[in-house]
């Protein structure tokens, strides 16, 4: 069990709504420079989410996941103030943080799940779909030689990712991304 002191204020954010909130151990995901822990302290980032699950593990070991399909996260550091004493702009997250002080992660995500609210079957049929274009495109590609390269590249690209993206929803939700099962 961490004490208090190794707790730091976390949020995930969404444009149309507050995800999650309050105080976590460890802030856990991908950036496009690779997989990434986030701890009291850590040094003071701003970085491009990729599609990934974001682990939030709260005081006690309890662990929430989310599926997040890109962003931004920031991690700052929050400077002391005096008593009485507001710093302009610094809106402190509520549910359960406390104080101005310390290290915030937050995550602004362009679209985001909690775990508990992922569909996993509409997960499973769009990983299927999403496997069978690619594959598609896959066996088209070889037979194709005209000018249809680019138009082709960007449905491979718009494939894949909407694979991976399936694929996420059912990490986060504790699926298996397994068609055959």
């Amino acid at each position: 069990m961490a004490d208090d002191d190794d707790l730091f204020a976390v949020q995930v954010l969404a444009p149309d709504r507050m995800l999650l909130t309050g105080q976590a151990e460890q802030v856990i995901m991908r950036t496009d420079e690779g997989d990434i822990t986030f701890l009291d302290g850590h040094t003071p980032l701003v970085g491009a989410v990729v599609p990934c699950v974001v682990r939030v593990v709260r005081e006690g070991g309890d662990e929430e996941r989310l599926a997040v399909h890109g962003g931004f996260v920031q991690v700052e550091q929050l400077a002391d103030e005096e008593p009485g004493e507001e710093t302009p702009g610094s809106n402190a997250p509520s549910g359960g943080t406390t104080g101005t002080t310390g290290t915030r992660v937050t995550v602004l995500a362009s679209v985001a799940e909690l775990s508990d609210e992922i569909d996993t079957e509409r997960a499973r049929v769009a990983l299927e779909a999403g496997q069978a274009r690619v594959a598609e495109l896959t066996a088209a590609s070889g037979r194709s030689s005209s000018g249809e390269g680019d138009q082709a590249d960007a449905e491979m690209v718009e494939a894949e990712a909407a694979v991976r993206r399936a694929e996420v929803r059912l990490e986060a939700a504790g699926a298996t991304t397994s068609t055959n099962a």
